[in-house]
């Protein structure tokens, strides 16, 4: 632990260092400022847009009490100049509304439109005792506010049978997309993003300038390196979430056990970055586009709180959920949190391997990168161990993709879409079971077909193993979608997917090895058979 915190020590020097005397701290104190003005001032909004549209009123005028409104009090002439002026959008008098033809105008008016029909509905349910009608129907009738009432004889009303324009049944409207609770959750991940990436730049200035090598030679292990290296910065990304949760009233607790497995995700991330490219440039471009993939990955599910589960693939639905008040268990926690702590566990296991001069400093293709990483990260065990292994480590990234793919596939068309997942998920699946047995083959470590056949059976059987460890936390998601039977190998028996994964491995790396096609082809082969397999079972054939 004592060589973890000088090594922490050292980089909190470095970073001072690097930061001294130029406009970079500066720049470091005003972005966390303005996160952290903007994270308390969004505190109480309630939805975005406040003082959109300004209303005037005059007379005898609901009450309106939406932050989309800006409500001015006024008398009708002066209402009908501003209208003219467009210094309002909307002229509500007693029970006539005025507009201009303009699109700005008639969005008010929608909008108000809508709010009024909320409202009505709000007073409907608080007049009437639940009991008295399941489910609720709401006939909505848009009358003309200055046509007089049909009177009879008498003066009396008589009963009207007016048929609805509209029936709205509020137990089945869609909830509200929650784009504040969302914006207020990506606060947390910016200075989390921000602060990973000023770990990748130290990192990778270390390797440019072979101080890393350096250290390697010192009697220090790589995970010490890797973990006092890191910690600064996980340290400063935690307290950034205390604070932020701090300013928008949010429970401290709570955002640290969601936020905590993100911030181990985003720098598994970006710990991958700087062990595979040598440039800065290269570093850059990989970066920035992991960091578009990530927010997106975040941002989209979180987007569908409360109207599908799939949302919980997201940890910022989490922080939605914190932030409106519902509960939610330790399965919806899991999902999310768990591959992400698990990819996390996977790239410190890799950092360990790949941290040594030849592989950092050496110039290759990146596949050619990719195979010696596999290679370093299976060697210092038995080719039988190391495959069931590789196929357990991985599993929480394939997981995490196939979940993403999965949600994709219950909320678009099918057809073409659903092809494509399904065939995504058959390469991704092959890649992952097959690459592990192929590198080790082209190290001449595995020769025979009886080792192929028996590395494939383990390979399948840890996937499998993996695979339905982590579909455990996430059934109630996974099966709400049709596909999710043939992305998971879902079923009643074991057996079925075990033999289907084993066959496949073994059919990609018997042509590869034996046979001697190219990696590529032999992958392909393999997952357009596997596709049809996916096809099938989809079908209910299986």
């Amino acid at each position: 632990m004592n060589q973890i915190l000088v090594i922490a020590w050292r980089e909190i020097t470095r970073l001072r260092k690097r930061f001294g005397g130029g406009a970079s701290p500066v720049a470091v104190i005003v972005l966390l400022a303005v996160l952290g003005l903007s994270a308390y001032t969004l505190r109480d909004t309630v939805s975005l847009g406040s003082g959109l549209y300004r209303v005037g009123v005059s007379g005898d005028v609901p009450e309106i009490n939406d932050s989309r409104f800006s409500v001015l009090e006024v008398n009708q002439a002066e209402g009908q100049n501003l209208l003219a002026e467009k210094s309002i959008d909307v002229l509500i008098v007693n029970a006539d509304v005025f507009s201009r033809e303009d699109d700005k105008s008639q969005f008010a008016v929608r909008a108000l439109k809508q709010y009024m029909e909320k409202e009505e509905l709000v007073r409907v349910g608080n007049s009437f005792a639940e009991g008295d009608a399941f489910p609720l129907r709401v006939g909505v009738n848009y009358l003309n506010a200055a046509q007089p009432p049909v009177t009879g004889d008498a003066g009396d009303s008589p009963p009207q049978t007016v048929k609805p324009e509209e029936v709205i049944i509020p137990s089945l409207t869609p909830p509200p997309a929650p784009f504040t609770q969302v914006l207020v959750a990506l606060i947390y991940i910016m200075p989390i993003t921000f602060i990973s990436i000023f770990f990748t730049s130290s990192f990778m200035d270390e390797k440019a300038n072979r101080r890393l090598t350096i250290l390697l030679s010192a009697p220090v292990t790589p995970f010490q390196i890797i973990l006092g290296k890191m910690l600064p910065y996980a340290v400063f990304a935690l307290s950034t979430t205390v604070l932020i949760a701090y300013l928008t009233n949010g429970s401290i607790p709570l955002a640290l056990m969601i936020f905590a497995p993100t911030t181990l995700f985003i720098f598994a991330i970006y710990l991958m970055v700087p062990l595979f490219y040598r440039s800065f440039k290269d570093t850059t471009f990989i970066a920035m586009l992991v960091t578009t993939m990530t927010t997106a990955y975040l941002v989209f599910p979180a987007m569908f709180t409360n109207s599908s589960d799939l949302a919980y693939i997201s940890p910022l639905t989490l922080a939605v959920k914190m932030y409106r008040a519902e509960p939610f268990g330790w399965r919806e926690y899991l999902l999310p949190s768990l591959p992400m702590t698990a990819i996390f566990g996977f790239a410190m296991f890799a950092g360990t391997r790949l941290l040594n001069e030849e592989f950092l400093m050496g110039y290759k293709p990146i596949t050619r990168k990719i195979g010696d990483a596999i290679y370093l990260m299976m060697a210092h065990s038995k080719p039988w161990f190391a495959v069931m292994l590789w196929s357990l480590l991985v599993i929480p990234a394939v997981y995490m993709a196939q979940v993403v793919m999965l949600a994709f596939a219950t909320n678009l068309p099918v057809g073409l879409i659903l092809g494509a997942t399904l065939l995504a998920s058959a390469l991704i699946e092959e890649v992952v079971k097959t690459v592990g047995i192929v590198v080790l083959a082209e190290h001449s470590v595995v020769k025979s077909v009886r080792e192929i056949l028996w590395l494939s059976f383990l390979s399948a059987l840890g996937f499998l193993i993996g695979e339905k460890l982590l579909l455990l936390v996430s059934v109630s998601v996974v099966s709400q979608a049709n596909v999710s039977g043939a992305l998971f190998g879902a079923g009643v028996f074991l057996l079925i997917p075990l033999v289907a994964h084993f066959f496949f491995t073994a059919f990609v790396t018997l042509l590869r090895i034996k046979l001697k096609f190219p990696y590529w082809l032999a992958l392909g082969i393999g997952t357009v058979i596997h596709f049809f397999y996916n096809v099938y079972v989809l079908r209910g054939g299986a």
